[in-house]
């Protein structure tokens, strides 16, 4: 096994071109106009949710821990190390668990009494007992500050009492699925009453999940149906009506049986990205599903990979997936349906990919591409929220944290992305207008960018990414009037390959414009107001400027204590002077400015 690198941190550096360019060979310039008036999505940190596999705490035919967890429900230490501090938005459950057969009820309860299941598709590994079950996953989700109505149930859809057509269904087959899943509701959100309620019959599972020491309900309100059973692996019904017509009468029992048990929760439906196909047309537009769910689910695997400008393996760009998105936003809006993204990551384009070619999904390549879904995502309206594939086993293909040779783990920079995101996504994200230049792969756009303000307006961040691979792009950044910039932050890495996210100081040119070198994220912060909440412009003849406006020098009807000159973003551009009568503006680039002396502020313009 090669040597991996050890764990690396993000350090704040100065200001490094990715990739080299003469340092005033940029392409047009980007605009990104921010309306702060619209809304697009509330709560917009929920599309930093993750999904995480339940089979963390199990191990390989070696008995070496496959996951994030410990035989006895604990973090690895080492693991803990990269993974203490990151931010849990939401999360998605059981991951690929659900496809090799996994029974919640077998991971509950005291560990010395659980029953042992086989969820690994290798016939090497047997059957262990699942120590990180059901009930420790809340626990870890309620120790991040996860809301439940947050978490994501995916439950089973196939019974082992039927001979199926396909491996992968007999796989994810459990006895008596139907019953088993209005269980799994019972317990999760059924009051603990002194059996007093038992909405089921039978076992009253609130008072066993009292008894395994949560006696209040968790209160989980989304479940969805399976995890992509259009899939050639599955129903093979992407375009069969009468298969996916078959999933439909499957499933439509099922989930009446858990609504009778928790009316209150919100069923979703996976569907392809394809509107127009027969699967998901068919979900759309089927009465029996009309009135019983809440939300379809897609999933997005992406790729930067192009041959001729054609994604490899018929796998979308960002762009690509930005329209699919659009319209199948639109299409479940008008049939009153929400939409998630159940998964979404960089795609590995090979069936058995080398470590490279799995690391760099999770690298800077992966991380770039990853911010440009993410802002692509909060521009849409009707999307609710979005998982990233897939947290709890290293040994995944998809490794946001990764098992190094000597022990450690890495984070991964699309896992440090997270981290830095999570701040920077407030509570909702605002209405954007974006014009970019081409991007040298021929893809339309270089330039994303997507604004984000807290509920009582305070607060406003502006994201950017440039996807560009060769150019260097200026930005314009308008429609902050109000605001204040805080702070102006640029990621970016020395390779794409690169495990290691540089943070510096975002710089400007001469006009103002932030200099965005290729593969690149812009990060702007801004505080509301860019004056005093007290503090009004005047036209007072006792501070009076002039010329205005002016070519280069500024003179004050009387002699002033103290002055500070903002740009129109509300950026300082110079510092604070004492006891002057004049001053040269002449460094300063046509437009608009204000002076804010300690008794008024004053607008004036520059124009040489």
């Amino acid at each position: 096994m090669r040597h991996k690198k050890k764990i690396t941190q993000r350090r704040v550096a100065s200001l490094i071109f990715t990739f080299a360019l003469p340092v005033f060979c940029y392409s047009q310039v980007a605009t990104t106009t921010v309306n702060t008036s619209t809304t697009i999505m509330p709560k917009a940190p929920l599309l930093l949710g993750i999904t995480y596999d339940c089979r963390s705490s199990l191990s390989d035919v070696s008995n070496t821990l496959m996951g994030y967890h410990n035989t006895n429900g604990t973090f690895n230490p080492a693991v803990d190390a990269v993974f203490n501090n990151f931010p849990m938005a939401g999360l998605r459950y059981p991951a690929n668990g659900i496809l090799q057969g996994f029974e919640w009820k077998k991971s509950i309860g005291p560990i010395a009494n659980r029953i042992p299941q086989q969820v690994f598709a290798q016939s090497s590994i047997p059957a262990q007992v699942m120590e990180f079950g059901f009930d420790e996953f809340m626990a870890m989700t309620a120790a991040r500050g996860v809301d439940p109505k947050d978490v994501q149930i995916m439950v089973p859809i196939y019974d082992s009492a039927i001979i199926y057509t396909k491996q992968a269904q007999t796989d994810a087959s459990i006895p008596n699925v139907l019953q088993s899943n209005a269980d799994w509701v019972e317990y999760a959100n059924a009051p603990s009453d002194s059996n007093i309620t038992n909405p089921g019959g039978g076992i009253d599972w609130a008072e066993v999940r009292a008894a395994n020491g949560h006696p209040l309900p968790y209160g989980i309100e989304i479940w969805n149906m399976g995890n992509e059973p259009y899939t050639f692996n599955e129903y093979d019904a992407a375009n069969d009506v009468n298969a996916v017509t078959y999933y439909i009468s499957n499933i439509v029992p099922m989930i009446d049986a858990m609504l009778a048990i928790d009316p209150t929760i919100k069923i979703s439906v996976t569907v392809t990205s394809n509107t127009a196909n027969v699967w998901t047309s068919t979900i759309l537009n089927s009465p029996l599903l009309q009135g019983k769910i809440y939300a379809l689910n897609c999933h997005f695997f992406l790729t930067e990979e192009f041959q001729v400008g054609i994604p490899i393996a018929n796998q979308p760009n960002v762009f690509v997936a930005n329209s699919r998105m659009i319209t199948l936003a639109n299409a479940a809006q008008t049939k009153g349906y929400k939409l998630i993204i159940g998964d979404q990551a960089h795609a590995i384009i090979s069936t058995t990919p080398t470590q490279a070619q799995q690391d760099i999904a999770m690298q800077w390549q992966g991380a770039n591409e990853t911010a440009d879904m993410l802002l692509a995502m909060s521009q849409i309206q009707n999307i609710e929220r979005a998982n990233f594939w897939v947290y709890g086993l290293w040994t995944n293909q998809w490794h946001p944290i990764r098992k190094n040779s000597d022990g450690t783990f890495t984070s991964m920079p699309v896992a440090e992305l997270y981290k830095i995101l999570n701040p920077a996504f407030l509570d909702n994200s605002v209405s954007v207008t974006t014009t970019s230049p081409a991007s040298s792969d021929g893809i339309s756009y270089s330039v994303r960018s997507s604004a984000f303000i807290s509920t009582d307006l305070s607060q406003l961040n502006v994201v950017s990414v440039n996807r560009d691979k060769t150019n260097t792009v200026p930005v314009q950044v308008n429609g902050l009037a109000g605001y204040t910039l805080l702070n102006a932050r640029l990621l970016t890495a020395t390779a794409l390959t690169a495990e290691t996210i540089i943070e510096s100081v975002a710089t400007t040119d001469i006009s103002g414009n932030y200099i965005m070198p290729p593969m690149s994220i812009l990060i702007l912060e801004y505080r509301n107001n860019p004056l005093s909440v007290n503090e009004t412009i005047s036209n007072n003849p006792i501070n009076m400027i002039y010329p205005n406006p002016t070519t280069g020098q500024i003179y004050f009807s009387e002699l002033q204590n103290e002055i500070e000159i903002y740009n129109f973003l509300g950026q300082i551009v110079v510092p604070k002077i004492r006891n002057i009568k004049n001053i040269s503006v002449e460094q300063l680039a046509d437009g608009i400015y204000f002076i804010r002396t300690d008794k008024a502020i004053m607008k004036f313009i520059v124009k040489h």
